[in-house]
């Protein structure tokens, strides 16, 4: 009678226990739903379709017209997870043989998490913009007239993930190839290829900062590309292979420079025996090769954050604490300084790019974009040196005509302004660095100016 009374009781809790559990609706006891269905979204436009609204200049509003909702299938082929790829989804409109591929530009991280190469999304893209960001097709907010990053809550409520995940089959092309913009943002196969002769030995970035790095990869037939890999990638201090082989990569560009990216080292198997090509040309000591491009999208931002880039110089020549900071607006980071309380006269502060080889018989360029606030005087030049070695006040330095902004005096103006074109040909052979310099004081001239996407191409 015992063991029969012990058995209900033991029945009786387990009743309430298994109440009690079906009650409990705190985050820490939930189990993430998975979506075990099909999306129920319909697909009205495409990625070509989408690309064909941009007519080449300004960056196009995507209207679906009468609030009609505009979905697109796609693929993606990239994957964040290495750290190569950064606020970037690379997207195709087919697992093989693509017609069309594209980048949706967002603030979302780890990326790979949900939408992992070969995952097939649906992606609404009616109220964005559709355009070109350094010549790459892209997607995303209207920012200062460019294509800018969606914030993350907005992509997360525009993208759906299908049931299916397909094996992504890269398309097959040559060195020759690498122009064809048809193939921008799709991923792509290249056999027989190898690392230049240079870089025998080498890593895939810089052991010892975090700046991106470029490496030439080159055929049989002494053609090249630029294989770029950031300096946050976590395989920056592997090896390169010195064989011959197969590279599988992502199309992009930088302005009108080919540029790929891989998403790990699995994209690279060079085991083969090397052919001559005797390709490429060969870069100087520690300078960076081009393209140069810096957004300083990956830093840091906030009153007081000093800008502090691997390789860069950022100095007060008379000592004092105030430097070049990153500060951020509308989610969009850039290099800050103003004389404004400095209790400094004069104040002058320098932000100096690291050493970048300008090939010989190339025509280079260089570009950046400038805003001011409370405009009260010219504080701001650029300058170009090819002797500089840390002490910017015993360089030589030449002075570079530019478009600066100028003449907010009641506040920020509201876009960045372009230089426009700097020729740089008179440079080409050399290593040069590039200066920001700012010369105000305290009870002078305390004008705020700001700096973004600075770049130097061929």
């Amino acid at each position: 009678m015992k063991k029969l009374q012990n058995i209900k009781i033991g029945g009786f809790l387990l009743v309430i226990g298994l109440i009690l559990i079906s009650c409990v609706h705190d985050d820490d006891f939930s189990v993430p739903e998975i979506n075990m269905e099909e999306p129920n979204v319909h697909v009205n436009t495409d990625i070509a379709t989408v690309k064909a609204m941009y007519g080449g200049f300004e960056p196009a509003l995507i209207d679906g017209g009468n609030a009609v909702e505009l979905y697109l299938e796609a693929y993606v082929i990239s994957s964040d997870e290495a750290g190569n790829i950064y606020k970037q989804l690379y997207i195709q409109d087919a697992p093989e043989n693509p017609s069309a591929g594209m980048v949706i530009s967002t603030n979302a991280t780890d990326l790979y998490t949900k939408y992992g190469p070969g995952q097939k999304i649906y992606f609404r893209v009616d109220g964005l913009y559709i355009g070109e960001y350094m010549g790459l097709p892209s997607i995303g907010i209207l920012d200062g007239g460019e294509i800018g990053r969606m914030h993350d809550q907005d992509f997360d409520a525009r993208i759906y993930r299908s049931l299916e995940k397909a094996n992504l089959v890269p398309t097959v092309i040559s060195l020759a190839e690498v122009s064809d913009v048809s193939k921008l943002a799709t991923l792509v196969k290249f056999e027989e290829v190898q690392f230049h002769e240079d870089f025998l030995g080498d890593y895939y970035g810089n052991p010892d900062n975090t700046l991106s790095v470029n490496r030439t990869v080159e055929d049989c037939d002494g053609r090249t590309v630029i294989l770029r890999n950031s300096g946050y990638a976590n395989f920056k201090n592997n090896r390169l292979p010195e064989g011959n082989g197969t590279l599988t990569a992502l199309l992009s560009v930088f302005n009108t420079t080919p540029q790929l990216y891989i998403r790990d080292t699995d994209d690279v198997h060079m085991n083969g025996e090397r052919c001559e090509s005797g390709g490429g040309d060969p870069i100087p000591g520690d300078a960076l090769e081009l393209p140069f491009f810096e957004n300083f999208e990956e830093q840091t931002a906030g009153v007081g954050e000093i800008l502090d880039i691997s390789g860069w110089t950022n100095v007060n020549v008379n000592g004092g604490e105030r430097l070049w900071e990153i500060r951020e607006f509308s989610w969009n980071k850039y290099a800050q300084t103003s004389a404004f309380n400095s209790d400094e006269d004069p104040y002058e502060v320098w932000l100096v790019t690291p050493g970048l080889y300008l090939p010989s018989g190339s025509s280079p360029t260089l570009t950046f974009e400038t805003k001011d606030g409370y405009y009260n005087g010219e504080a701001l030049s650029v300058k170009i040196s090819s002797d500089f070695d840390e002490d910017v006040t015993v360089a030589t330095w030449t002075d570079l005509e530019a478009i600066i902004s100028e003449g907010n005096t009641g506040g920020y103006g509201e876009d960045f302004i372009p230089s426009g074109d700097i020729d740089l040909s008179d440079f080409a052979g050399e290593v040069v660095y590039i200066a920001f310099r700012y010369l105000g004081s305290t009870n002078g001239v305390t004008t705020t100016y700001q700096i973004d996407t600075i770049s130097v191409v061929e």
